[in-house]
């Protein structure tokens, strides 16, 4: 009975292997048999431990160990993946913003009335939580000094504040998103990038996923498109957007480009970095050779240190010398230009992410990335996403927004900057495309 013992244990660890690969259901069918196929070879191999030779019975036992061990590790590492998946993909989406009621330093007076900046993400939310009489301004250079004045605004726009100023309070403001759960066959992303501040996008795209067709459309949107925001009925550029959140950027994206977001995604300044580390650097080509503006650092826009030095031609980037390429604009040319290295840098992650080199750190790819974005994509899409990758290359399409430079009001009009005006016929273009992507015309 003792030499059955280890083929026994050997069959009820690759049975658990086969269950926790069907519950994930990230794998191809044609690599599924094939993973099937060897566990049975291998496990009709390893019986020959009980063969009464032995050199055939060493064979069998080391053959026995060996899927033992496989099985143990491919276990391990669907379990890591799962927990990922679960915890990133499912159930609500929590935001968390902290406000603040401020006045001078030599304010001794007892609120009566407040004034409140209207542009952040969750002032509506924070004007709930207090009971003054309330009274808005559109302008933070309107405040000329806080003396006998209180002031509700957010941690953002705190730091722009040019006064002297003392907290009265501070809070927290909780906001619940539903994630939806429904999975569809194709769909539009919101992909953005928030900077060190977490709140201004650095760069906009939208992803057109048909998953029937296998084609990804990447359309390319400047930082500094001018559009209309339907929840505020006024225009401002995308990256001041950021203050307003994802869901009111997909709004005014949906009303621009005639179509529906379905899902987005953002990734912050420390992600890029540490998921470009992780993943070993990227190769970036290049057809002309510059200098950056801003120098080599991840939590400012500095402009004093080492720059970055791109070469025409191909060369290996780390974290930050990918994010400092990421920011720059001024020496490529164009916004425009900066949104194509984007695509590009996007790319060459993707690329990455899905090659074999990932296994060698992938729990600590997996443990690191989780807050460094925030998403609304449910389980099930990511899921099946994830498959179709696996199991065929996708055709992937590029198309860019352009527009007309201006300057004009940001900051729901609180200040006069360079804008880009939207040429309408790169819009109508982009719509018809995006159209026909989700259709598979």
């Amino acid at each position: 009975m003792k030499k059955y013992i280890l083929p026994i244990i050997t069959l009820i660890i690759s049975i658990l292997t086969i269950i926790y690969i069907l519950k994930i259901n990230v794998i191809p069918n044609k690599y599924l048999i094939i993973i099937l196929l060897t566990e049975l070879i291998l496990f009709i191999l390893s019986l020959l431990q009980i063969n009464k030779n032995k050199v055939l019975k060493v064979i069998g036992i080391i053959l026995s160990i060996l899927l033992i061990i496989i099985n143990i590790l491919g276990i391990h590492y669907i379990n890591k993946t799962n927990k990922f998946i679960d915890q990133n993909f499912t159930g609500d989406i929590v935001y968390n913003s902290d406000y603040y009621i401020i006045t001078s330093k030599e304010t001794n007076k007892e609120i009566d009335k407040l004034l409140y900046y209207k542009y952040s993400y969750n002032i509506e939310e924070a004007k709930k939580q207090i009971n003054y009489n309330l009274e808005e301004i559109d302008n933070l250079e309107n405040i000329k000094d806080l003396k006998n004045k209180f002031l509700l605004i957010d941690e953002y726009n705190l730091k722009l504040l040019k006064l002297e100023y003392k907290i009265l309070e501070q809070f927290n403001i909780k906001k619940i998103e539903q994630r939806k759960e429904k999975k569809l066959d194709s769909y539009n992303i919101y992909i953005g990038g928030r900077d060190f501040t977490r709140t201004l996008m650095d760069f906009n795209m939208i992803l057109t996923i048909n998953n029937n067709t296998k084609t990804i459309l990447i359309t390319n949107i400047p930082r500094d498109y001018y559009i209309n925001i339907p929840e505020y009925n006024t225009s401002d550029s995308l990256e001041f957007m950021g203050l307003l959140g994802e869901q009111t950027i997909a709004s005014s994206l949906e009303q621009l480009l005639d179509t529906k977001i379905d899902y987005y995604a953002s990734i912050y300044t420390e992600g890029l970095v540490q998921i470009t580390d992780l993943l070993g650097g990227i190769d970036y080509c290049s057809d002309m050779t510059f200098t950056t503006t801003h120098a080599m650092v991840q939590d400012t826009y500095e402009d004093y240190g080492e720059k970055l030095t791109i070469y025409e031609g191909c060369q290996h980037l780390n974290g930050i010398q990918t994010l400092t390429l990421a920011r720059e604009r001024k020496n490529v040319g164009s916004d425009r230009q900066r949104q194509k290295n984007c695509t590009k840098i996007i790319r060459s992650l993707l690329d990455k992410a899905l090659s074999t080199t990932t296994l060698t750190n992938y729990e600590e790819l997996l443990s690191e990335i989780s807050d460094l974005y925030q998403t609304n994509i449910n389980k099930e899409t990511i899921k099946s996403l994830i498959k179709n990758l696996i199991n065929e290359k996708y055709t992937i399409i590029e198309q860019s927004l352009d527009g007309y430079d201006g300057n004009d009001y940001i900051r729901l009009n609180s200040v006069k900057s360079y804008v880009m005006y939207p040429n309408y016929d790169t819009v109508n273009e982009a719509k018809q495309k995006i159209n026909q992507t989700l259709k598979g015309e």
